[in-house]
């Protein structure tokens, strides 16, 4: 796969907002060397069963119950403690008929020698899906359901520079597939148009230096991974993916935030269509439901300005561009999606800056709104 020529987007993206940045940078002093926010100095830990409600275009009304594990580990060797390590179980229901039971964790060994990162998950879904490429039409929309049962296992090592690598195992089995008469994934034969089981092994390298991963205010997250899928492990897919996420926080005083976020998503192979790059959802590209439009790669790019408003309250602005392709050269003025957006923020625990967000996105096909449970990015 010619990666190199992929590279050129992002580099790109993040060019328009460099001005934006740098004028970030003038006001703010802290922001000029790259050292590693300080080491935390006090023990955290707890327990927190809330209910679970949000709104997204592909599930409607969504309700249920979670239950927030957190905690912090001590040095062996002095009094720090490490980030705080998460671990959250999610059960849900949507009025599309839709189930999740869901288990994430993301936990910090002592002295952060290891990331231990992963989730569980099984889920019954009826997805939307519009055809291939950048221009698919809104009436070619059809519905499909499946069931899935999943798991991803990464075990990273502490490298330095808060710095991790390692292997990262992906496991997802779908089935119960029904399609619509006359859908396009049964007319075309496309991957994982019926049941399918698909594992890839791959790896992961990030380097955080967020000052908090809840709601960061300076610092920067890079992660990078790439896998390979195929009947070596057992898959009935084979195809090859990278990705690459690079999130840059600029402090502006009076906890304002300037935040941007630049993603890329490659494919190369027999991509089951649940796993193929998408534009939109409640992290990128707000404007437009997650599953609108579908192809082999994506590419896009953000900025958010989050400010406070008073006492528990909140508020953000957005605007990011990116689009579908199967080439570079698919993308161009004429399709490419915008959106742009505001939103409004309340602090469900203010000691972690643990936040509940409504965002209001508006693209080329209209507005879409989005309640969910932590920042976008």
């Amino acid at each position: 796969m010619r990666l190199y020529l992929y590279f050129i987007l992002p580099l790109l993206l993040f060019t328009l907002l460099k001005p934006i940045t740098s004028l970030a940078q003038e006001h703010t002093t802290e922001e000029k060397t790259p050292n590693p926010p300080e080491p935390e100095r006090r023990s955290v830990k707890g327990l927190i069963p809330a209910p679970v409600v949000y709104y997204t275009p592909d599930t409607r009304l969504g309700f249920g119950a979670s239950l927030l594990g957190y905690f912090r580990l001590r040095s062996y060797t002095d009094t720090t403690y490490t980030r705080l390590s998460l671990a959250r179980l999610v059960v849900d229901y949507t009025l599309n008929k839709q189930t999740d039971q869901w288990l994430y964790w993301n936990i910090f060994t002592r002295e952060e020698r290891l990331m231990l990162r992963g989730e569980l998950r099984h889920r019954i879904y009826t997805d939307r899906f519009y055809g291939i490429g950048n221009d698919t039409r809104e009436e070619d929309r059809e519905l499909y359901d499946y069931d899935m049962i999943s798991a991803k296992i990464a075990v990273l090592k502490n490298v330095g520079f808060r710095s991790f690598l390692g292997p990262d195992l992906q496991f997802t089995e779908y089935y119960n597939v029904e399609l619509e008469e006359g859908s396009q994934l049964l007319s075309q034969q496309l991957p994982g148009y019926k049941t399918g089981r698909n594992v890839g092994l791959g790896a992961i390298f990030l380097i955080d230096h967020r000052n908090n991963t809840a709601y960061p205010s300076k610092g920067f997250y890079l992660e990078i991974s790439g896998y390979h899928f195929g009947k070596t492990f057992g898959s009935d897919f084979r195809y090859n993916n990278f990705n690459l996420e690079f999130n840059r926080y600029y402090g502006l005083g009076n906890d304002r935030v300037l935040a941007t976020n630049t993603m890329l998503r490659l494919n190369e192979g027999d991509v089951p269509v649940q796993r193929l790059a998408t534009a939109g959802g409640d992290k990128l590209l707000r404007g437009y439901a997650r599953n609108r439009f579908h192809d082999d790669h994506f590419v896009g790019s953000q900025v958010e300005y989050r400010f406070p408003l008073f006492w528990r309250l909140g508020a953000a602005a957005f605007a990011g561009i990116g689009d579908v392709f199967d080439k570079p050269e698919d993308i161009s003025l004429s399709t490419i999606k915008y959106s742009i957006g505001t939103g409004l923020r309340y602090a469900i625990r203010p000691d972690q800056k643990l936040n509940t967000r409504v965002d209001v996105g508006y693209g080329r096909e209209g507005f879409n709104v989005y309640l969910m449970i932590g920042e976008a990015f």
